[in-house]
């Protein structure tokens, strides 16, 4: 089996509440990675990630009530890379992961946590090696029509929301071909949350 030489998080990108963001800090140290977390003057938190190779800082900044951190980083010790797949994946992430291998590179998409895509890159050839056609929404839809109670499914749907508007903000600048299927699931959610209300 060829091995890892690194992992390039070309684009990261996740969006939590101050409790979401405790449990981000406890994922690392549960994993016995060093963390240091610095509280800055207009509430922004810098999360230190330190390995044998280094220091990795991802900066979450304050909007309201939620933190979002848009970065990009280069992982070479194989611990923390796996802590931070488990944190894409927990904190449903999105984002363009690079793992590098001697000759080849495995480039993974991230959309909520799930992968969407994975291609392999040799040279100049690139092979899909895996695409999941069937979109994450539809999954979302079904867990919120299982929550009992209006009142719970409007706090989530708040929730989501918000979620689906900080996407949206990072999408202007990094992903613009995403905003109709952002705009399309916020015109959904806000639908919902009027018949909810009403």
């Amino acid at each position: 089996m060829a091995q890892r030489l690194a992992t390039n998080y070309a684009k990261a990108y996740f969006t939590v509440n101050e409790e979401e963001l405790n449990q981000f800090v406890s994922l690392f140290t549960n994993e016995h990675i060093s963390v240091d977390v610095k509280v800055c003057d207009n509430g922004d938190r810098d999360v230190i990630l330190t390995d044998n190779n280094g220091e990795i800082q991802l900066s979450f900044l304050r909007v309201g009530n939620r933190y979002s951190c848009d970065s990009s980083y280069l992982i070479r010790d194989r611990q923390l890379a796996n802590a931070m797949r488990k944190a894409m994946k927990t904190f449903r992430g999105y984002g363009i992961v690079h793992r590098i291998y001697d000759g080849f590179t495995v480039v993974y998409h991230y959309d909520q946590g799930s992968v969407v895509s994975i291609q392999e890159i040799s040279g100049d050839e690139e092979t899909s090696i895996f695409e999941n056609s069937s979109p994450s929404i539809t999954h979302e839809l079904e867990s919120l029509f299982q929550q009992v109670g209006s009142e719970q499914e409007i706090e989530s749907l708040r929730q989501e929301t918000d979620r689906w508007l900080d996407l949206r903000n990072w999408a202007k600048q990094a992903a613009p071909e995403k905003l109709p299927a952002i705009d399309t699931r916020l015109a959904i959610l806000s639908q919902r949350m009027f018949e909810l209300e009403a």
